[in-house]
Formats: C-alpha cells, sequence, structure tokens
C-alpha cells in the first residue's frame, strides 16, 4: 500500500489500521461524492462494486430514516459465507469499503445446515 500519496491523514490512518487484518481482502477509499482517493483492488472490481455499494448503503440508510426519523445509518455489514463487506458511509465524510475473507472453522465442525425460507 505504498500508493498513498495525495491522502489525507485520517485517510491514511483508515489505511494503515485496516490493512494490519490479515484477513482484510481489499480496501476502497472515496470522498463525499464518490469518487475514488484509494483502492487496494483490481480497478474492473472496484469501480463495478462500489457505486453498488454505496448506493445500497443510501437506500438502506432511507428505509431506517423512514422507520426512525431521528435515526442515521452510518455503517453496513453484508455477510456471505467467505466474504464480509463493511461499508461505512455517513453522509459527508470518507466512505470506506472493506473486504474481509471470513476464516473457515476447522474441519471437525458440523457444516452450518441450509434453511429454506419458502413458506
Amino acid at each position: 500500500m505504498d500508493n498513498t500519496t495525495g491522502l489525507l491523514p485520517t485517510e491514511e490512518a483508515i489505511l494503515k489500521r485496516l490493512s494490519t487484518y490479515p484477513s482484510v481482502e481489499g480496501i476502497i477509499l472515496t470522498n463525499e461524492e464518490g469518487q475514488l482517493d484509494f483502492t487496494s483492488l483490481d480497478n474492473n472490481v472496484t469501480f463495478m462494486i462500489t457505486p453498488k455499494l454505496l448506493a445500497f448503503a443510501e437506500m438502506a440508510r432511507s428505509a431506517i430514516r423512514d422507520l426512525c426519523p431521528t435515526d442515521n445509518l452510518i455503517s453496513l455489514r453484508l455477510r456471505t459465507r467467505q466474504k464480509e463487506i463493511m461499508v461505512v458511509a455517513p453522509k459527508d465524510g470518507i466512505r470506506v469499503i472493506a473486504i474481509q475473507k471470513i476464516a473457515t472453522p476447522s474441519q471437525t465442525t458440523q457444516p452450518e445446515k441450509e434453511f429454506n425460507d419458502s413458506f
């Protein structure tokens, strides 16, 4: 992550803190307008997922505001079986997307049961 030239000290601090975790696969930093400041991922992946995740965070913020007008969404955590995506998207300020690989449980534990939600 030597590509940190031009970043603000707060952005550099965020990058240093997140990069210390061995399971973090990628970090994306954008400014308030959603313009890319830094990415540790491939550019194609970055430009494909960033607008979608930030738009999803805006929709989630809107849903939270509909439920409670005095509340506000600051961070969003999405989890799949293999990865976890954290989106920190305050109304103003730096927006951070971190993709983390989930540690697989040891082979001795039983696999997680599938749930069928069809009614």
